[in-house]
């Protein structure tokens, strides 16, 4: 296979891959917000924290999703774009672990809560 980085019209995949490259990274921010957007304050912290897990798993779903596709267009292709588009939604992907303060930030949590979290 070799390695280019031509523009080829006849390649759908070219159109297709920036396509649903786009779609996952936006539709995955939109969709993670609106889900945690819908968590009640007065919720108790085991349901919020297993609605943002929730949110989380299907954020990253929509951005594996065409990471997956750029990589099987590249090896049925062997142009370069496909290739640079999917490793730039995996290290995406990467960055987007969650970590104890984007947990705090994100979450409507009481006081409590917060202390609850920071403490463990």
């Amino acid at each position: 296979m070799e390695f280019n980085a031509e523009m080829d019209n006849q390649n759908l995949f070219l159109y297709i891959v920036p396509v649903f490259a786009l779609l996952g990274y936006f539709g995955s921010q939109f969709v993670f917000k609106n889900i945690l957007s819908k968590i009640r304050k007065d919720a108790k912290l085991d349901e919020k924290l297993n609605t943002y897990q929730t949110a989380s798993i299907i954020k990253y779903a929509l951005i594996e999703g065409p990471a997956f596709l750029a990589i099987v267009a590249y090896n049925s292709s062997g142009n370069a774009l496909p290739l640079v588009i999917g490793i730039c939604l995996i290290l995406y992907l990467a960055v987007q672990r969650p970590n104890r303060e984007k947990i705090i930030e994100s979450l409507p949590l009481t006081l409590e809560e917060k202390r609850k979290l920071e403490h463990h």
